[in-house]
């Protein structure tokens, strides 16, 4: 048996078996557990029948409140109070094996309630097996939501039976979405579906430009907007309606469905768009409502990004049952955090200032660091410096890691692996508080 409290590391390279013990409560885990040691590490978990010859004990503890116990000494005894607690005590252990830290004893109660990887696979092609494997590194370090952005003005990559047409030649089959989502289930991690409109729709909108929106450049020309779509159509809406439909019952046991509602427009320029000319704002507003209600009634809760609501100041009609992604305050005009929050809104961070991955490092991004989301962003840290108060921290849901493919070239998925798992291991150490 190894002593664990001798040493002050222990890797998994000095590892050639470790043997486990599972209290009855946990036997169900036995299957994952020794699933995702494999696939990370190529190595078997020995389950053992007797304590003492284990050097990990997964414990049932009936009084823990959804958070796991750590006592580290001769072994490594991990107490939960139910199978999925206990499941990610042992993966938060296997982590800190794999990475040589010494195992910290105490009772680790969660910060975050949704820990979110998002892909952006609008922009670029990831295929089935690359998306398990990200799947495999999200389960050990914590994560809980895989996003998946579908929709860019570069690609829609997901198998579409009404709009075939419209699908880029890379895509994601339905029923590789189907396998994609029973492994994430199995791994405790849930898809959160992401087609994003009224803006980055030039893939959607190819064949049909009649629902582009226009833009009057001078008194003499008017020119189409192949990115932005003509809220004021029905039929444009009605089409919208139609896309959003098809992928409800596909994704009928995820919670949320984001529904985008970003960089639509420039909205200083709102005058020269002749639809949204009169009472513009208003207009977007009922359109985002449209869609949100619409997948709302279907049993998700939407969500939007945060920069096209509350400009200025002013106020809005943004239905309240949409949560928002808050990803920038880059221009003046955005509103910042706090106006959402006074509206009772709750508010996921995406802070693009530490939390965002952009491939090519464009539009001024470089990539982050893993040293860097660890020693100087929280999880309060939202974009532009913005903060939760403490009287509104039940509002504050979750966080995310976002991989935009901006340059899609840019990185292979291979390196987009390998990249993004260093950075969950720092993003992943703010996701508990040990007492």
């Amino acid at each position: 048996m190894r002593d664990w409290a001798a040493r002050n590391t222990v890797s998994l390279t000095d590892i050639n078996d470790l043997y486990i013990f599972l209290d009855e409560a946990f036997l169900g885990e036995k299957k994952r557990i020794a699933h995702i040691y494999m696939k990370l590490f190529g190595k078997q978990i020995c389950f053992v029948e007797k304590t003492e010859f284990a050097d990990i004990r997964l414990k049932f503890l009936s009084e823990l409140d959804d958070t796991f116990v750590i006592e580290s000494a001769e072994k490594i005894v991990i107490s939960a109070d139910n199978p999925l607690i206990a499941f990610r005590g042992m993966m938060y252990v296997v982590q800190q094996v794999k990475i040589g830290r010494k195992i910290q004893s105490g009772k680790f109660c969660e910060r975050l309630t949704d820990r979110i990887i998002m892909l952006d696979i609008g922009r670029k092609y990831f295929s089935l097996p690359t998306l398990c494997q990200i799947l495999e590194q999200m389960a050990l370090y914590g994560f809980n939501f895989l996003q998946l952005h579908f929709s860019e003005n570069e690609g829609f990559r997901i198998e579409s039976e009404k709009y075939p047409q419209l699908v880029s030649e890379n895509f994601l089959t339905k029923n590789e979405i189907k396998e994609l989502i029973a492994y994430a289930t199995f791994l405790s991690i849930e898809i959160i579906p992401d087609i994003d409109t009224p803006g980055h729709m030039d893939q959607l909108l190819k064949e049909y430009p009649e629902w582009q929106l226009t833009i009057e450049k001078s008194q003499m020309e008017i020119a189409k907007v192949p990115s932005a779509l003509d809220i004021t159509n029905e039929e444009a809406v009605a089409f919208v309606l139609s896309l959003y439909d098809e992928y409800l019952t596909l994704f009928e046991d995820s919670r949320y469905f984001h529904i985008g509602a970003d960089e639509f427009i420039d909205f200083n320029q709102i005058k020269q768009y002749p639809s949204l000319a009169d009472e513009g704002i208003k207009k977007v507003e009922s359109y985002v409502n449209t869609i949100a209600n619409f997948v709302k009634a279907r049993g998700f809760t939407p969500r939007v990004w945060n920069d096209a609501f509350f400009r200025k100041g002013k106020t809005s009609t943004l239905t309240k049952e949409v949560e928002i992604t808050y990803w920038t305050k880059w221009q003046k005009e955005m509103a910042p955090l706090q106006i959402f929050l006074d509206e009772g809104y709750s508010v996921i961070n995406f802070n693009d200032n530490y939390l965002y991955y952009v491939l090519g490092e464009n539009a001024g991004y470089t990539y982050p660091t893993a040293a860097k989301i660890k020693q100087q962003w929280h999880p309060n840290l939202f974009s532009s410096g913005q903060q939760v108060p403490l009287e509104n921290q039940t509002q504050m849901k979750g966080a995310a890691l976002a991989v935009w493919c901006d340059k899609p070239a840019a990185k292979t998925e291979k390196d987009i692996v390998v990249e993004l798992t260093k950075l969950m291991e720092g993003f992943s150490s703010h996701f508990h508080e040990i007492k």
